[in-house]
């Protein structure tokens, strides 16, 4: 029995917090050399290395020759250059990206990261193939950076692929871009599981109360805008239905913003009422 209480509160909490597990994926960037000249490079490479260090240990006509002998050091030499070109051209200097349910991420140092109720427009740049994300991170500040389609493809796709499922109305590229845009495989990426969102401290999206209890709050699936309970609308701003979230004695009322919740917790019950009074007055008059 305590099993199956304990059962239910989980699925409670976790239909208030929208009933999605947290996930995002980590995309790291690619190289814009071709992956051929890449991998020829590290196999050139690796037969100077490997030849070097034979002739160095094992290969006694090099040690008895004056003029053979400094060759394995430069065999090991050249090896080492090659293997440095090779590391040059195929790594890239773009930062790694974050896509999932807490929005887009860039790894910059620090994680900086866009919540999907922050996105204010996703447009494409033509001119250097890259996808342009607007809006503001989560301490609210104005921000705006770019993601190449040459070294990240994939974030690319997903970013496009989560911005539909989640914002749809913040993204603004034609329909013939996106069928030319890279497509989001279901592999792609690093999954990384989240711990649950965080809502103490938050402010409502509707009344702009800070959420100071946590079973006052109700999140948004889609865009992770965090609501006071009382104040739930039946649409989110993100275009989400949110009638599964709001309290039952408000399923009636067509916009719970006009709801003046001030006066609920006012209690009344210490006060007489009028009928209290006219009694209390008949039965003085009868004594």
């Amino acid at each position: 029995m305590a099993k199956k209480s304990k059962g239910k509160q989980t699925a409670k909490k976790d239909i208030r917090r929208g009933g999605v597990r947290r996930q995002e994926r980590r995309f790291v960037s690619q190289a814009s050399t071709n992956a051929n000249v890449v991998r020829g490079f590290g196999a050139l490479a690796g037969l100077l290395l490997g030849a070097g260090l034979w002739a160095y240990f094992y290969a006694k006509s090099f040690a008895d020759d004056d003029a053979l002998r400094a060759v394995p050091s430069y065999l090991v030499a050249a090896g080492a250059v090659v293997m440095g070109i090779t590391i040059w051209i195929g790594t890239s200097s773009e930062s790694p990206i974050r896509v999932g349910a807490p929005g887009i991420s860039v790894e910059k140092g620090e994680l900086r990261r866009m919540p999907w109720w922050g996105v204010e427009k996703i447009t494409f740049e033509a001119g250097t193939l890259a996808l342009v994300v607007v809006g503001k991170d989560e301490l609210g500040a104005d921000w705006t950076f770019k993601v190449p389609v040459k070294p990240h493809p994939e974030a690319v796709a997903w970013i496009v692929k989560e911005a539909l499922d989640r914002v749809p109305r913040r993204v603004d590229i034609e329909d013939e871009l996106l069928d030319r845009l890279p497509e989001a495989h279901e592999h792609a990426g690093q999954r990384v599981d989240l711990e649950p969102l965080q809502v103490v401290g938050k402010r409502c999206a509707v009344t702009n109360k800070t959420i100071s209890y946590e079973p006052d709050a109700r999140v948004c699936p889609r865009c992770e805008r965090v609501y006071e309970k009382k104040a739930v609308p039946k649409k989110c701003k993100c275009g989400n239905s949110l009638v599964h979230l709001r309290p039952k004695p408000l399923e009636g009322i067509d916009d719970v913003e006009e709801v003046d919740t001030s006066e609920a917790d006012h209690d009344t019950s210490d006060e007489p009422s009028d009928e209290r009074t006219s009694t209390k007055s008949e039965t003085a008059d009868a004594s």
